[in-house]
């Protein structure tokens, strides 16, 4: 059964996802806070070194984005109906040099292909160029893999390697840097 959306919470309307307003019912009685006790899920991410509880998850979301001006991480469902596939997230912004770092995490299996996380991207691609005035947005991953598809699915560019940059399942990674700038998401649209 469909969890009807509170039309309130749509902050970015797409049409495969809406980006929605997360809530203190998503730390509450959402997956949300499980995702980063989920190995699986979070064997790329910079996750899981610590157990998550409600209650972390509660005072992140009351400190990191409750009132914040610097982040901006909005809950993924698919159109029409309200549950939590993932988050997306705009981190560091920058108002003076026009920046900001990307992140996604799609925690639902149901949630978990190309077409709702690269309209996830492109949504808050957009927000953040044409609404934030951002120049750039820029991110990095221990997947090789999700780089290559950043770059050529929505236009980024890869920035580099930082060498055994991250501690992760027993060893040191590379992290792979890419960007993209507000005039190279334009020419992409």
């Amino acid at each position: 059964m469909k969890n009807q959306p509170d039309s309130r919470n749509i902050f970015i309307r797409g049409k495969v996802v809406d980006l929605r307003v997360l809530t203190r019912e998503d730390v509450l009685h959402g997956p949300w806070y499980g995702w980063f006790n989920d190995e699986e899920i979070c064997k790329t991410l910079q996750k899981h070194y610590f157990p998550n509880t409600v209650e972390s998850q509660l005072k992140f979301w009351e400190s990191n984005i409750q009132d914040a001006k610097d982040k901006l991480q909005l809950g993924i469902c698919k159109t029409g109906n309200d549950n939590l596939l993932g988050i997306v997230s705009l981190n560091a912004i920058d108002y003076i040099n026009r920046k900001c770092e990307f992140s996604i995490v799609i925690g639902e299996k149901e949630g978990r292909n190309i077409s709702i996380f690269l309209e996830s991207a492109r949504l808050i691609f957009k927000h953040a160029f044409k609404t934030l005035n951002m120049n750039k947005i820029y991110g990095g991953s221990l997947s090789k893999e999700l780089v290559t598809l950043m770059c050529r699915s929505l236009g980024c560019k890869e920035e580099g390697i930082s060498r055994m940059d991250i501690f992760k399942n027993g060893s040191y990674h590379d992290s792979y840097r890419y960007s993209i700038l507000s005039d190279e998401f334009i020419l992409s649209e």
